[in-house]
C-alpha cells in the first residue's frame, strides 16, 4: 500500500504542531519517521490513521492508495482502519482493552470488520498468536497478567489479524527491554515483509530504526528536516540534529552492547 502525504499541517487547539510536511511510503516500503518527544511524530501516524484528536485541525493531503483521507466521515475512516492499516501503539499496557482476555482482543478486529463463522475467527486468532509467539495458553489470560513483550505482541497481532496492507507502529519498543526490543522489531520487520505489506516505524532511537526500516525521514521541531536511506543518515547525516540523534545512538549501542557481553559472561561463569 502507498500512502503520500503532501503539505500537511497540524495544529492542536490552535498552536501549530507540524508544518508543511510532505513525505511518502511505497508500496512493500519499510519507512522510519524519527525524532525527539514532541517533534510531532504520533501526531502525523494519527492524522493518517485518522485518530486525531478533536481539538486538532488538519489540512493538506493524505492520500492512501490514490484515496484522500482528509475530510472522510468517521464510518469511512473506521472502514478504512480495519480493512487497510493497522496501527501498534507505543504502551501495549495503555492500549490493549483491560477487560478482554488475549483471545477476545486480537478476535474484535475481525467482528468488526469481517462477517465470519466463529469456529473460523478462532482458527485465524491461534494462528496469528503462533505467528507472534504467543502460546495457546495465554489466550485466555487478561493482558495485565502478561509481560510487556507478550502484551506487545498481543498488539501485533491484533493490528495484523485483518491483513492491513500498512503498518504504523509508533514507538513500538520503547517500554521493552534491549533483548525484548530486538526480538519485537523483527517480528514486526518479519510479518510486514511476509505480508508484502508496508510499514511506517516511529521512533526517537537510530539504533531501533536501523534494524526496522529501509528509508527515513528525520523531524524537528514539526518539520522534515533531513531524508534518505537510514543507512545513509546513519553513515554520513548532513543536519546537525541528525548527528546528534545518530550520536546518541551509537553511545547507546555502546552501553547496550557492554551490557550485554557483561550478562553473556556473568551467566557463562556461574554455569562453569
Amino acid at each position: 500500500m502507498s500512502v503520500t502525504l503532501s503539505n500537511v499541517n497540524i495544529s492542536i487547539a490552535s498552536k501549530p504542531i507540524v508544518h508543511n510536511i510532505s513525505m511518502e511510503i511505497r508500496d512493500g516500503q519499510r519507512v522510519g519517521l524519527i525524532g525527539s518527544s514532541g517533534s510531532g511524530k504520533s501526531m502525523i501516524a494519527r492524522a493518517i490513521m485518522g485518530l486525531l484528536p478533536q481539538q486538532a485541525s488538519l489540512s493538506g493531503t493524505i492520500s492512501v492508495n490514490g484515496t484522500q483521507v482528509v475530510g472522510m466521515s468517521d464510518n469511512e475512516l473506521a472502514n478504512l482502519r480495519g480493512a487497510a492499516m493497522g496501527m501498534v501503539f507505543q504502551n501495549p499496557a495503555t492500549s490493549l482493552n483491560p477487560l478482554l482476555r488475549v483471545r477476545e482482543q486480537i478476535e474484535l478486529p475481525l467482528k468488526l470488520h469481517y462477517d465470519l463463522p466463529s469456529d473460523d475467527r478462532a482458527a485465524r486468532v491461534e494462528a496469528m498468536a503462533r505467528k507472534v509467539g504467543l502460546p495457546a495458553e495465554l489466550l485466555g489470560r487478561f493482558p495485565h497478567q502478561l509481560s510487556g513483550g507478550q502484551q506487545q505482541r498481543v498488539g501485533i497481532a491484533t493490528a495484523l489479524i485483518t491483513s492491513p496492507r500498512l503498518i504504523i507502529a509508533d514507538e513500538p519498543t520503547t517500554a521493552l527491554d534491549s533483548i525484548t526490543q530486538r526480538q519485537i522489531i523483527d517480528l514486526l520487520v518479519s510479518l510486514v515483509d511476509e505480508a508484502h505489506a508496508s510499514m511506517l516505524f516511529i521512533t526517537h532511537d537510530f539504533s531501533v530504526l536501523a534494524h526496522a526500516t529501509q528509508y527515513c525521514y528525520v523531524l524537528g521541531d514539526g518539520e522534515i528536516i533531513e531524508r534518505g536511506r537510514t543507512a545513509q543518515l546513519l553513515d554520513a547525516p548532513q543536519h546537525d540534529y541528525t548527528k546528534t540523534l545518530v550520536h546518541a545512538a551509537q553511545t547507546l549501542s555502546l552501553h547496550t552492547d557492554t551490557r550485554s557481553a557483561a550478562h553473556t559472561e556473568g551467566a557463562h561463569n556461574e554455569r562453569a
